[in-house]
């Protein structure tokens, strides 16, 4: 808008330079000076006097605004030829100026709710997908709800898809920052080489989970170790809680521990939003 103000201010720059260079050559007074001079009754005696520097310019640039902007009011008007096609050139001045700069205000405010339109969006599709598959009530809000928190947590984006255009070795530069709070605060890390922790970084999945969401039922394969990066989960063993786990804490198949793939004993479930990191044991 700056600029648009600018350029305007250029433009009756030039347009009272137009009209003060035609006046006196004018055998006819019917410059835009000489009419704004009858309209304001402020009239021109042997070339001198007239209306004040301050009208002059007020008017030029209310002419080079409402030229720009196609309003074109008309009680500012071009009268000799000169003054025609200089309007000529403003008008097509104004027209690519607000193509552009107004397209680009548009276009700002588009990248605004941007991200706002791709919710949506992702969830008419995962609403979509409940209604034309029949999903019973219990179901899909617990959809609804991990779609929510993941969202939240992700901005919509998947973190998978965008390091696949990245050397490994920048690959694992990114994953041991996204994972930096987890591998410094778990006691599990303590003393692992930097190497140890760029390797483990790479493998890390980020899965959530909404509050009532079962992560692991009894009789289950163990084949991934999980670590808590937020949130709380409860242990049962026929429904008798056994243990209450936070943040920093782990759970699942050790393979240092036993050799073989084991099955779950106790059903894990969420008490509230979790996110955790999972690494598979192969």
């Amino acid at each position: 808008m700056a600029t648009f103000a600018l350029i305007a201010h250029w433009l009756a720059c030039i347009w009272y330079a137009i009209g003060n260079a035609e006046r006196p050559h004018l055998t006819s007074k019917v410059g835009w000076l000489d009419m704004l001079a009858n309209d304001t009754h402020q009239f021109y005696v042997n070339d001198t006097g007239g209306p004040s520097i301050k009208s002059r310019y007020v008017t030029a640039l209310y002419f080079t605004f409402s030229s720009l902007t196609s309003v074109g009011f008309g009680n500012v008007a071009p009268n000799t030829d000169a003054e025609k096609i200089f309007t000529i050139c403003v008008m097509l001045v104004g027209s690519l100026m607000y193509a552009s700069i107004f397209g680009n205000v548009s276009a700002i405010i588009q990248r605004l709710y941007s991200g706002t339109a791709r919710y949506h969006t992702q969830m008419l599709r995962v609403r979509e997908f409940i209604r034309f598959h029949q999903i019973p009530n219990p179901l899909r809000q617990r959809l609804e709800e991990y779609f929510q928190h993941a969202w939240t947590y992700t901005n919509g984006i998947d973190m998978n898809s965008v390091l696949k255009g990245f050397p490994e070795c920048l690959q694992a530069d990114i994953c041991l920052h996204l994972n930096r709070n987890l591998l410094t605060s778990c006691t599990a890390f303590d003393g692992a080489s930097p190497g140890c922790l760029r390797a483990l970084s790479l493998k890390f999945k980020t899965t959530h989970a909404p509050p009532g969401d079962t992560l692991v039922h009894k009789g289950d394969v163990l084949t991934s170790l999980y670590f808590i990066s937020r949130g709380s989960i409860e242990i049962l063993r026929d429904d008798i809680v056994m243990a209450i786990l936070s943040k920093d804490d782990i759970f699942g198949e050790n393979p240092c521990a036993h050799s073989t793939i084991g099955k779950s004993k106790c059903n894990v479930r969420a008490l509230t939003y979790c996110d955790l990191h999972k690494i598979h044991l192969n």
